[in-house]
């Protein structure tokens, strides 16, 4: 079978397979190559509009993520293919907006989300107006979406340690720091296995600060209520992500 990417207008489409090794082990696309198959699909989608990761660096852009909102209606499965569907909206105060939705091949959904995106002047590493970003025709419509809105997590006082990882090579992407897919595995490893083995039904993470490779990460949990799990990810610079899981 031929997997294949288009546009039609300002709306980007993406075919892709999803392998064995991509899955956990109840053949469901683990969390980190669910996250990238969106992240992915927004950067191909500027990509194939001219805007390559090497011309928005020329033009001292980057575009770094900040917050996803995933709901899940079910889980891609090992080696049954699907498409991606994604768009910009307009802006949200100083963040971009863009929408996913993932299809079967029978166009039954998997998977609708919601993300936020900021731009950031490289030179600076300061946060610019979408206004400023003018490398392509901003958009000024929304729609509705069904999954939870991509506000800010609020962590929980009294959060317990659960894992402590180092950033290590393998994490980090050509923007310096660590991929923000990678921090899908992280949480799910820091899960007892009976969480581990039940279907997430919505997925939310802010991404605050940047981790490098080195830097001692901290996992701490909230399992209080066993349906809203909470789980944060500290150095000792800051907080990394805050991210929720409903179940």
């Amino acid at each position: 079978m031929k997997f294949e990417q288009w546009h039609e207008g300002n709306t980007f489409f993406r075919e892709m397979k999803p392998y064995f090794g991509q899955c956990d082990r109840y053949q469901r696309l683990n969390l980190v190559e669910l996250l990238l198959a969106t992240s992915d699909s927004a950067v191909e989608d500027y990509h194939q509009r001219g805007m390559t990761y090497s011309v928005l660096r020329d033009n001292n852009v980057a575009i770094l993520v900040s917050r996803v909102s995933l709901r899940i209606h079910s889980f891609p499965k090992a080696n049954q293919p699907f498409r991606v569907k994604t768009w910009e909206e307009a802006p949200t105060g100083l963040q971009l907006t863009r929408r996913y939705e993932i299809f079967d091949m029978d166009n039954n959904s998997l998977v609708s989300g919601n993300s936020t995106w900021v731009v950031v002047n490289i030179q600076n590493r300061r946060i610019m107006r979408p206004s400023d970003f003018t490398m392509r025709e901003a958009p000024t419509f929304t729609t509705d979406f069904c999954c939870l809105p991509c506000g800010k997590i609020a962590a929980k006082d009294n959060m317990t340690v659960v894992d402590e990882r180092t950033i290590h090579f393998s994490d980090i992407d050509a923007n310096g720091h660590m991929n923000n897919a990678r921090y899908g595995a992280y949480i799910m490893d820091c899960l007892p296995p009976e969480l581990q083995q039940r279907d997430i039904k919505d997925f939310r993470i802010n991404y605050a600060h940047e981790a490098k490779e080195g830097d001692k990460l901290q996992l701490l949990a909230d399992f209080s209520n066993p349906d809203i799990i909470q789980v944060s990810g500290v150095t000792p610079e800051g907080t990394c992500f805050e991210s929720e899981l409903y179940y």
